[in-house]
């Protein structure tokens, strides 16, 4: 089931409930034109998903400015607060590149795919 859908030029962000997560799966840039698109996404998320996990997959995203990595950030902290765990999907390319460079490897809890992010304990 498909809560939610946005698009622009550069990006389309889709919000779905499955397997007891929200999930909020990222295609195309995410910069800072595009940002605000994830943040509604993940923001509907959070308000959603009560105690279970809400997963973001960045499998189809090919470029992750840094905005993306300060809004994961914000949302990580958000989910601590409200014990509702962030699960991020980074297949090793662009985002996992980018968010292992900036050290945030130590701070996401980062999955190599969707299946393994819903799998994981809470």
């Amino acid at each position: 089931m498909t809560d939610g859908e946005h698009r622009d030029e550069q990006l389309r962000v889709r919000r779905e409930h499955r397997d007891g997560a929200v999930v909020v799966e990222v295609r195309g840039e995410v910069d800072g034109t595009s940002v605000t698109l994830v943040r509604d996404e993940l923001t509907a998320a959070f308000r959603e998903a009560g105690s279970g996990p809400v997963v973001i997959d960045l499998t189809g995203v090919g470029f992750f400015a840094s905005i993306g990595m300060a809004l994961l950030v914000e949302h990580q902290r958000l989910g601590e607060v409200r014990g509702t765990p962030l699960r991020v999907v980074a297949p090793a390319r662009s985002p996992l590149r980018a968010l292992r460079a900036a050290r945030l490897d130590q701070v996401l809890d980062l999955y190599p795919d969707l299946a393994a992010a819903l799998g994981a304990p809470s």
